[in-house]
């Protein structure tokens, strides 16, 4: 039975590592860690949702059932999209979880917006502040979690910090999904939504079911491809030729 894989849109704010040691602003040398970085907060939604959630230290009662919540947003998600998550989000959420002691998360695919920018384009910067201006979606919140993360890190965080956070955190995942979206018709390596959602006949892309048009066709030196374009999200579809003769629907793929 078909369904639709749940894609999940996420950010991570961490902490600094504090540490001491001597020196000066360019040259330091850390002789103690106080206390490696930690998990403050994080902001996501699935696709098709219509409110963005925020989870932050100071909503639960222990830091472990904090990090608990993040494992299990983690484990449901069948694709996860983040900015640098590769390098940075779905590594350090792996450091948080071992620490805690829990197994791994459910395998899922993963979206890095980051690497798509860096391997498909030539932008300015590829910051997501940087692309959200460049491609007008908007911009980031003016106060960062950098100026937030001393009161946000003591006992009693005030309650404008933890409403700055919650503003900061929500606006980089609205701004990650803007950048998606623009960007999903040049992701050539994209999880195939038709495939892990077991409907063959829909755009490997959106799942799209209408709207495909035919581009023609293109020789290999090993077979022959039809081309196809979603009008839903933009994006190329390219299909062996042999493959859609065999498809019992051939209803999406009209124009073979």
């Amino acid at each position: 039975m078909s369904r639709i894989p749940k894609l999940l849109f996420y950010d991570l704010e961490v902490s600094r590592d504090i540490v001491a040691g001597y020196g000066n602003h360019w040259e330091f040398k850390v002789v103690k860690t106080i206390q490696h970085q930690q998990l403050m907060s994080f902001s996501f939604k699935f696709q098709g949702d219509k409110k963005i959630s925020h989870f932050n230290r100071h909503d639960f009662k222990t830091y472990k059932a904090f990090v608990t919540k993040l494992w299990e947003l983690l484990d449901e998600a069948d694709i996860a999209v983040a900015h640098n998550a590769k390098q940075f989000d779905n590594r350090m959420a792996n450091r948080f979880f071992i620490e805690q002691g829990f197994s791994g998360v459910s395998p899922y695919r993963t979206v890095d917006t980051l690497l798509v920018a860096r391997s498909e384009f030539k932008f300015p910067g590829n910051s997501l502040n940087q692309l959200s201006e460049f491609l007008g979606i908007g911009k980031k919140e003016k106060i960062t979690y950098a100026d937030l993360e001393d009161d946000f890190m003591s006992d009693k965080p005030s309650r404008k910090t933890l409403r700055l956070m919650r503003a900061y955190n929500n606006k980089d995942v609205v701004l990650l999904e803007g950048v998606y979206d623009r960007m999903l018709p040049y992701m050539k390596n994209h999880p195939n939504m038709s495939v892990l959602s077991d409907r063959p006949d829909s755009c490997p892309r959106c799942l799209a079911t209408t709207g495909i048009q035919s581009r023609g066709t293109i020789v290999s030196n090993s077979t022959v491809y039809r081309e196809f374009r979603c009008t839903s999200c933009r994006g190329p579809i390219r299909l062996r030729l042999q493959d859609i003769e065999h498809r019992q629907d051939k209803s999406l793929y009209v124009n073979v």
